[in-house]
């Protein structure tokens, strides 16, 4: 990314979290901030809106990845089913 913007710090956070019992909280936290960012008019072909889309579809993959993955495990475990969601091998990452 290039530059600093407000809805950084939260999306890093997010990215960078290790406790598995706090994810969810710091994607959360990241999503809103991107969508207060969305708030407020920006051009659609900006960088920033760019590392914006971007910065959304990471926090699906990794919701999927951290969260889903570890719901879907102990839901296994406890013996209830779930469906898994295979949406997010379509998502494509470029400008």
């Amino acid at each position: 990314m290039n530059g600093t913007y407000i809805w950084q710090p939260a999306y890093l956070a997010a990215v960078y979290e290790t406790n598995d019992e706090v994810m969810i909280g710091r994607i959360l936290e990241a999503r809103a901030a991107i969508e207060q960012r969305l708030l407020v008019p920006i051009e659609e072909d900006s960088l920033e809106y760019r590392e914006l889309l971007a910065a959304q579809k990471a926090l699906e993959v990794l919701k999927f990845e951290r969260v889903d993955q570890i719901d879907l495990h102990t839901s296994a475990s406890s013996g209830a089913m779930r469906p898994v969601c295979d949406s997010v091998a379509g998502l494509s990452y470029g400008s």
